[in-house]
């Protein structure tokens, strides 16, 4: 019989879950949702069940045993669906109904290009989600909300939301690597997730992957000779950094945790030991330049008001949805007043706040301000092309990946994929 898998979740994913829960604002959200979408059924699956593949073992015997062996790895008892869908990106997602009916969805490349170890770990990270019921606040919905008084859920608690969000895709990757057992397969699925390749061209190098946490996290000024390593991020959504998410598997790989839970002689990282790099590896996707007191702080609150105006005047026309989002994150620093400004001067003055940001500001907190950009982009429903282009040209004028638009509005999509 297998161990109680919440042994194996992470600490602030536990934590931060209780306290979410017991918040008033994420309640009257969570209520307010479940008034809205009642009644309309699990459409989802319908919606799959139409336009996709459900697989059964006769048609993927393959597909059938990795489900089977990651349901017995973590003792799963509920039913599930495994759909496919055509698609040419690599993608997997779950859902879950109010009676625990659980939809696994796979892409026919995913499917084509994984081995049955990599398959593993990508349904047994998918099945953590409904072990640990990730899907109970549903995300990004409760942070963005509203009733007449504005958003129900505070922005101090809408921040630990997306925390929150972060740390529970570190606990089913967890959950994935315990139904794999196989540490070189996590290292290919995600190899294969953050580059779109498949071929064997490219060989996965767990260490080395990881190893972009810390050049995600230096100074500008630190990189001024060259390295062996890219200094640039291959991929960014609202989940960890990829190259995050590696490190502290690779940390599960070797802890006590996981040597416990697979039935193996407990000698490795303590788990106090765990939790403290994975606390320090997420701190560099916290918001911390919107609420710190420097100076390098407050030209990255200028840089995102001026940014925001402009992404949100991208099209011709500021919404009120996007003005809001923008004073969600910067406060009263943002007034109805904000879309009288002179965009010729915003864009002068996010010029010269670029080059300074090049010089003196992180690659990591350069990629938070992109993130924050495409809150206020798809504030209204939609980024449409001249918003997309405005985002291409920021990017470029602070020096980080243009993919990282779409990367990071595919992790906002998926929030729990």
């Amino acid at each position: 019989m297998p161990a109680d898998v919440t042994t194996i979740q992470t600490i602030q994913d536990r934590q931060l879950r209780q306290k979410l829960s017991s918040d008033k604002g994420v309640s009257r959200a969570i209520a307010r949702l479940k008034e809205t979408f009642s009644g309309f059924g699990f459409g989802a699956r319908r919606r799959l069940l139409s336009g996709a593949l459900r697989l059964t073992r006769s048609m993927a015997p393959d597909v059938a045993d990795a489900l089977e062996s990651c349901r017995e790895s973590i003792g799963y008892k509920h039913p599930v669906e495994i759909f496919v869908r055509p698609e040419a990106m690599f993608n997997a997602f779950c859902m879950k109904d109010p009676s625990n009916h659980v939809v696994i969805g796979l892409s026919s490349r995913l499917l084509e290009s994984f081995s049955p170890p990599e398959l593993q770990f990508v349904i047994g990270h998918e099945l953590g989600h409904a072990a640990f019921d990730h899907f109970g606040i549903p995300m990004p919905n409760t942070a963005a909300i509203r009733d007449l008084a504005g958003r129900m859920v505070s922005r101090p608690i809408a921040l630990e939301l997306f925390l929150w969000c972060r740390t529970a895709e570190l606990s089913a990757d967890r959950v994935g690597l315990v139904c794999s057992k196989d540490p070189e397969a996590a290292a290919n699925s995600f190899f294969k997730l953050a580059s779109g390749l498949s071929s064997q061209r490219i060989k996965a190098d767990l260490e080395a992957f990881a190893s972009q946490v810390d050049s995600l996290a230096s100074a500008p000024e630190a990189r001024s000779e060259p390295h062996d390593e890219d200094d640039s991020l291959d991929s960014f959504c609202t989940h960890p950094y990829s190259p995050v998410r590696v490190r502290a598997l690779l940390a599960f790989s070797k802890s006590q945790m996981y040597q416990n839970y697979i039935g193996q002689e407990p000698t490795g990282m303590s788990d106090a030991d765990l939790e403290e790099i994975i606390q320090r590896d997420l701190s560099l996707m916290e918001p911390s330049y919107l609420e710190e007191k420097n100076t390098l702080s407050e030209l990255m609150r200028k840089m995102l008001y001026n940014a925001g105006l402009m992404v949100a005047a991208a099209n011709g026309v500021i919404e009120d949805s996007e003005i809001e989002s923008l004073r969600a994150l910067l406060g009263d620093r943002v007034t109805d007043d904000s879309t009288q400004d002179d965009m010729d001067k915003v864009r002068k003055e996010f010029s010269e706040q670029a080059e300074e940001s090049k010089r003196e500001v992180t690659l990591a907190q350069r990629l938070r301000l992109i993130q924050h950009l495409t809150i206020i982009a798809a504030a209204d429903g939609s980024v449409d092309n001249m918003e997309m282009g405005e985002l291409a040209k920021i990017c470029m004028m602070i020096d980080v990946p243009i993919s990282i638009v779409d990367q990071t509005l595919a992790g906002a999509e998926s929030p729990m994929d």
